[in-house]
């Protein structure tokens, strides 16, 4: 099974020669950022039921210390290549993941919504407040090139920095993957679907959402150190309600029930974002009805759209479908 992992790896190796588009590639480091926000996203949703309107607070609070990170590293105050950068910003997703979901998590459903939803415009306000940390209105930049070149790489190309985040995006996407399979990402799964048995079988599940909580806000903030690198600022956008609610478009859009179901949200919407408003301004329009046909008439997102042909396929029948 893990062999599959080497098709993708193998694509994304060939692709800037392939492409030679710095537009492109561009696009395709936007995808990166949004695979890995998203399906750390759909730890929460997909995997333990916890419907989240404030997930951007800890990828913009990972994007912001990765920047300030950045900038200190460039001062000379801190000795450490670009490429472990987010893990800074990881440490950051987590810390705050903790410190909110030691008290959010101790209900579900529309409790657990709400408070998300308050911390989120609280932290997006606090952004705008706090400006010595946040810079305000005009945000946080940095010079990513300033930085000791990682074995003669200084990542000033477009195509150095796409291998960097498509780098995170394998490491992030397997480990994501992996605790998807150990005994707590498989009792988040119990605690979503019937939180009452889970109690009866002995299993806490304000901890086993506690836990998820954590992780996917760490993985989030890798999310945003990358979105820091690559764009070399960090404003109030990336903590703000529309952050929150363009996550969950994606993953809702790619499948909440599959574990690629978001990846596959990640990149539709990106192309849509990215490819379709150059064509027409109300670009947006069209992703809103592709969110809602997929709601209405595909609940198990477009993977799951695809997976529920694959019986049909094994049987030989598909043909005539």
């Amino acid at each position: 099974r893990y062999g599959l992992w080497l098709v993708p790896a193998i694509v994304v190796l060939v692709m800037p020669p392939v492409l030679d588009s710095t537009v492109a590639l561009a696009v395709l480091n936007q995808m990166g950022i949004a695979v890995i926000f998203t399906v750390a996203y759909n730890m929460m949703l997909g995997q333990g039921g916890m419907l989240s309107f404030g997930h951007a607070v800890y990828f913009g609070l990972g994007g912001y210390f990765a920047i300030h990170g950045v900038n200190m590293i460039s001062g000379g105050e801190w000795p450490i290549p670009l490429p472990f950068v987010p893990i800074l910003g990881g440490f950051a997703g987590l810390a705050f993941g903790v410190l909110f979901g030691s008290f959010s998590t101790n209900r579900a459903g529309t409790v657990f919504a709400m408070i998300s939803l308050g911390i989120g415009e609280m932290i997006a306000s606090s952004s705008l407040i706090f400006s010595k940390f946040s810079g305000g209105e005009e945000g946080i930049t940095t010079d990513r090139t300033e930085i000791t070149p990682f074995f003669g790489v200084d990542f000033a190309t477009e195509q150095e920095i796409y291998y960097l985040i498509a780098g995170w995006v394998f490491i992030a996407v397997f480990l994501m993957y992996r605790f998807s399979r150990t005994p707590i990402g498989r009792i988040a799964n119990a605690v979503r679907d019937n939180p009452e048995r889970a109690e009866f079988l002995g299993y806490s599940q304000k901890w086993v959402r506690f836990i998820s909580f954590a992780v996917s806000g760490a993985f989030a903030g890798v999310a945003g150190s990358l979105f820091a690198i690559n764009y070399e600022i960090v404003t109030e956008e990336t903590v703000n309600a529309l952050t929150s609610g363009v996550v969950l478009l994606q993953a809702y859009i790619g499948g909440i029930g599959f574990f690629a179901g978001p990846i596959v949200g990640a990149v539709i919407f990106t192309l849509l974002q990215t490819l379709m408003s150059n064509y027409t301004e109300i670009w947006a329009l069209y992703v809103g009805l592709v969110f809602v046909g997929t709601v209405m008439y595909a609940p198990a997102g477009l993977t799951g759209l695809i997976m529920m042909h694959i019986p049909v396929y094994q049987a030989g029948r598909l043909g005539t479908l």
